[in-house]
């Protein structure tokens, strides 16, 4: 038999190393473990580009979406503006289908609600007539941000839960996308923001999603972002060529948990 390494495959297929090992461990690809390495058998591999191709982007987002359903407070970080677009449709689309009788929230930052309006409007819904209906509440943050500070953004998350119940909604599903420097450049009031948002979704029914833009160039960049994934409760890493799903784990004592 003539084995293949992760390498050579990777070559073949024009694709990351990263991605090749994702496929092995998901059986994706016909490979086998010997040791601590993955082997492709070269004639299987052939086969299998006969009839297969490498999982889309949009299948990744799918995964991640899926994982992101659940009740709770999720965080996730993205190093290109188009992923979060592409993911948040994902994001979106499967949240309609698996709680049909919830009250959607989209929380913009740098995002324009109108632009937003006009994406979701790909996927089918009519959003005018969600909005009028109270199944969709489209916020500008950024706005609510400059006028009333923490406590504004952080009330509205709270009312849009509060409404989600009066309304006889299941309960709230939400998402914010954000960037590092979305208060004005000040870290501390971002991280009363992720906490106060915490605190509601401890209180109610509602799965929230906080994706994040990160630009790897910005002044302690990856100090700040990890000091932001303590706020949530699960966070993933989504990039060009690979993702990361973790669970935190804190002290009860840890001061930004209280």
């Amino acid at each position: 038999m003539d084995f293949l390494t992760v390498e050579e495959v990777a070559l073949i297929l024009k694709t990351h190393t990263n991605t090749i090992y994702k496929m092995c461990r998901q059986g994706v690809l016909p490979a086998v473990k010997i040791g601590p390495s993955w082997r492709i058998e070269r004639k299987k591999l052939a086969t299998f580009m006969e009839g297969g191709t490498p999982p889309q982007q949009t299948d990744t987002f799918k995964g991640l979406a899926s994982l992101a359903l659940q009740n709770g407070h999720y965080m996730g970080i993205f190093t290109r503006e188009k992923d979060i677009l592409d993911f948040e449709l994902t994001y979106f689309a499967a949240a309609l289908e698996q709680y049909p009788d919830a009250c959607f929230f989209k929380a913009c930052w740098w995002q324009h609600p109108d632009d937003i309006r006009r994406h979701l409007s790909s996927l089918k819904i009519d959003v005018e007539e969600m909005e009028a209906k109270g199944a969709l509440v489209i916020a500008n943050m950024s706005g609510l941000y400059r006028s009333g500070g923490v406590a504004g953004v952080v009330e509205k998350w709270q009312s849009a839960a509060d409404l989600s119940i009066k309304n006889g909604f299941s309960g709230l599903v939400g998402t914010g996308a954000k960037h590092i420097d979305c208060c004005d450049g000040k870290h501390h009031p971002l991280l009363e923001v992720e906490n106060g948002i915490a605190k509601v979704s401890k209180t109610h029914p509602m799965t929230i999603l906080c994706t994040y833009l990160m630009d790897q160039t910005a002044t302690d960049i990856f100090p700040r972002v990890f000091e932001v994934t303590l706020m949530h409760d699960q966070f993933f890493i989504q990039t060009e060529d690979t993702e990361i799903m973790a669970k935190i784990t804190y002290s009860l004592t840890h001061p930004s948990r209280r």
